[in-house]
């Protein structure tokens, strides 16, 4: 921990140095009022970007379909030996404005570009997938947070092209829904090789058979196909698609067996393909499905359809460990980072990042907390997080903790002491939340 706040505190003497420039915390760091698994680890963290060609692809655009090659790019973070005085990174990336022309905006982070993996050690491996239009950066809140308590976490840049009219839209979405889940795919095959080289330093921090995947809104379809929940072919969306596209998406998915045994639990946030209209599982295959799962959406998500589509997809699953952590009154965003100042100026701008009635800072602090859990659970045996999951009671501000007269909260987290409140959250801030939770059938 001293190496990590180290690191911290000369990154921002270094930005502090200059004036013009105001030091923004990094949004892996959570608020002051966040739940208790959402503190920063112990390690320094770098980073580095990598690049993974996939070959053979079939690519829609306006004039057919074409086979080429596809080089999909992603940014990856790991514990890191710390360096006295390096200063930290920022990443650039432009404002996401419906029409393209979004100005450049700066996003802070904790980690050291380049800094050298630690040595000797091998962490799990998290494959974080962006949502429609994201970018590899889109998350910092999360892929960083988990770098330092001793993940290997890379982050997909999926490069959907941005729709500027109308008629571009079939054509973006589709490779959406082609690649999202080839790309992890693609992603992991080659990191699960490295992690076998020895002279691969960065293989060398991964243990290949410890692997979560987290995913957001087109990114939670992605992760959970990739993960082995495999698309129904007689999917209405996927009907729609040319049938060398549809061909190449069934075939990744069979391909993709293989590595399905390494995964050991899927983080969805808002998924993409639950809703009536859209449906692209099977009840009998969501059934089926092995996987311990964490949902997280708004209860009034109307971009994927919180109630006829991902709850529903809670509903059908039956074989598998799994949670459903849902924000009472929150819509679709709340799986990125918060909303730069530079998006303050146009309401268009802010919306694409922040929630109507929720902060961002505080939606991300407790999906901090719980995907820490959770993934310290399925991917390192932490049997103590179990019961940061398994809350009671389900609706969060129905929890029994009372304050004596004149009492100060005073900023302790709940306990086992504190059965009936959710654990590791402070005194009357547990609230707006519903956890569901299922185990599999008994046979």
């Amino acid at each position: 921990m001293k190496a990590l706040l180290s690191l911290v505190l000369s990154g921002l003497l270094v930005a502090g140095a200059a004036e013009a420039q105001p030091v923004r915390q990094p949004y892996a760091v959570p608020p002051p009022d966040a739940p208790e698994l959402a503190a920063l680890g112990a390690y320094a963290i770098g980073t580095q970007t990598l690049s993974v060609d996939a070959l053979d692809s079939v690519v829609l655009s306006a004039t057919g379909i074409a086979r080429m090659t596809r080089t999909i790019k992603a940014r990856v973070w790991y514990p890191a030996d710390a360096v006295p005085g390096a200063a930290r990174t920022t990443f650039a990336h432009a404002l996401p404005r419906p029409d393209g022309t979004g100005a450049p905006f700066a996003i802070p982070s904790l980690a050291v570009d380049g800094a050298a993996p630690i040595k000797g050690k091998r962490f799990p491996l998290v494959v974080v997938s962006h949502g429609y239009n994201g970018w590899d950066t889109f998350m910092t809140w999360l892929t960083e947070n988990l770098a330092t308590k001793g993940y290997v976490v890379v982050a997909i840049d999926h490069a959907d092209q941005r729709v500027v009219n109308p008629a571009d839209f079939p054509v973006s979405f589709g490779n959406v829904l082609i690649h999202r889940a080839r790309d992890v795919r693609f992603i992991i095959d080659d990191l699960t090789r490295r992690a076998g080289k020895a002279s691969d330093p960065l293989g060398q921090a991964i243990d290949a058979n410890a692997i979560g995947l987290v995913g957001y809104s087109m990114g939670g379809f992605g992760v959970l196909g990739a993960a082995g929940l495999d698309y129904a072919p007689t999917s209405p969306v996927l009907a729609q698609l040319p049938a060398p596209a549809r061909d190449q998406l069934l075939a990744s998915q069979a391909e993709g067996k293989a590595l399905v045994a390494r995964i050991k639990g899927v983080v969805a946030l808002a998924p993409f393909g639950g809703s009536p209209a859209v449906r692209v599982w099977s009840e009998a295959t969501l059934a089926a499905f092995a996987k311990p799962v964490l949902l997280i959406d708004g209860d009034q998500d109307d971009i994927v359809d919180a109630p006829g589509g991902v709850s529903w997809l809670f509903a059908q699953m039956a074989g598998n460990q799994r949670h459903f952590l849902l924000y009472q009154n929150a819509r679709h965003n709340v799986g990125g980072n918060p909303p730069p100042p530079e998006a303050d100026a146009d309401f268009s701008t802010r919306e694409y990042f922040a929630e109507p009635v929720w902060r961002t800072e505080r939606i991300n602090a407790i999906n901090q907390h719980f995907i820490t859990a959770f993934l310290d659970l399925h991917l390192k045996g932490d049997e103590a997080k179990r019961a940061y999951l398994d809350v009671t009671p389900p609706l969060a501000g129905d929890g029994q903790w009372p304050l004596v007269p004149f009492q100060n909260v005073g900023g302790r987290p709940a306990s086992a002491e504190q059965a009936g409140f959710w654990r590791g959250f402070q005194q009357r801030w547990a609230l707006g939340l519903e956890m569901r939770k299922g185990e599999p059938a008994k046979r």
